[in-house]
């Protein structure tokens, strides 16, 4: 799992000096893609970055077009920051073969192991997001 990570890591580094990012822009993007729409501050607590620092990361990312900013339809105070879509594609396309490859590999489990399989990631996820979560808040405040 941790060579898994390291993989991804190196991977989300070469996407984002292809596309002209950072690799915080790609993972960031990757987590909209994934979780959906999301506030700000919900943002910045799942990457870890400071308020300033989230407040940059989307301001970086709506000026190259890949989100845009809405009104928080529960709080009118607050906005929730989307991907958008269409602007997208060129950046996803740069995923296309590791897709094709974990699809192939993918293909050779049944849906009993692919089950176990998926159980298994989503709680790693968890595990993982609750151990970021722990140490950057022992962190000291910028």
């Amino acid at each position: 799992m941790r060579l898994m990570s390291s993989f991804d890591a190196l991977l989300s580094h070469a996407i984002a000096k292809r596309a002209g990012v950072n690799p915080t822009d790609v993972e960031t993007m990757d987590l909209l893609n994934t979780l959906g729409p999301m506030t700000a501050g919900e943002l910045s607590r799942r990457t870890g970055l400071t308020t300033g620092a989230t407040t940059r990361l989307i301001d970086r990312l709506a000026r190259k077009g890949y989100v845009r900013r809405t009104p928080d339809e529960s709080d009118r105070r607050r906005v929730v920051i989307e991907p958008i879509e269409e602007n997208l594609a060129p950046l996803q396309a740069l995923f296309d073969p590791v897709i094709e490859r974990m699809n192939a590999a993918w293909a050779t489990f049944s849906h009993e192991e692919l089950a176990s399989i998926l159980d298994f990631v989503r709680k790693s996820n968890a595990a993982v997001a609750e151990a970021n979560a722990e140490l950057r808040s022992a962190l000291p405040q910028a």
